[in-house]
């Protein structure tokens, strides 16, 4: 298994170094030289980052180098590393099932409807005009009902007065009197009622 390591500019810095030795093999310089002009200020993308082996090469060539020109100072491998990391690539996100997606998108569609529904029911006539037209002819026909009984009502009590009062009084106008009497009584009799159920 192959591990990346970041990039850093002391890595950088030592491949720069190994390549101006002339010392490097021809394949690992190609190798390296991908690496000395990389940008390192976005370290955390794949880019910037460098295979373990080759940076451990590298330490190896610099450590046979110094020791070929005598330098005292011998740098180590953990100090090459200091600053960087071990590089893991984000996980890819597993790609979607396409029967979901569309099943996602339908419902969320559904769901869009119904909010929209919701939003703009209490919006617009809700004049139903045969609900509408029943209950006035209901209403009507009830109230036509009332006064036909009312005139009824009152038809018929002058009527048992006038009749009723012949045998008491031969006079027409004392029966007629009788009559409007009784009438006038039924009539503030009917309208007490249907003021008390109706109103």
């Amino acid at each position: 298994m192959v591990v990346n390591v970041l990039l850093t500019r002391r890595i950088q810095k030592a491949i720069v170094d190994v390549q101006e030795s002339g010392e490097t093999p021809k394949e690992l310089s190609d190798r390296l030289s991908e690496y000395c002009s990389k940008d390192l200020d976005g370290n955390k993308d794949k880019e910037a980052s460098i295979e373990f082996s080759l940076v451990r090469e590298v330490w190896q060539l610099l450590k046979k180098n110094s020791f070929r020109s005598g330098e005292d100072k011998l740098i180590y491998l953990h100090e090459l590393l200091e600053g960087s990391e071990v590089y893991v690539s984000p996980p890819k996100p597993p790609e979607r099932n396409p029967e979901l997606v569309a099943r996602l998108k339908k419902l969320q569609a559904q769901q869009d409807r119904l909010k929209y529904d919701a939003m703009v029911s209490n919006l617009g006539p809700k004049y139903d005009a045969a609900k509408e037209l029943g209950t006035e002819v209901r209403t009507t026909s009830k109230q036509l009902s009332s006064i036909f009984n009312f005139l009824v009502s009152i038809a018929a009590a002058f009527v048992f007065g006038f009749i009723a009062s012949q045998y008491a009084f031969p006079n027409l106008g004392m029966r007629v009197i009788i009559g409007i009497i009784m009438a006038c009584v039924v009539a503030i009799a009917d309208i007490y009622f249907m003021a008390r159920t109706e109103i």
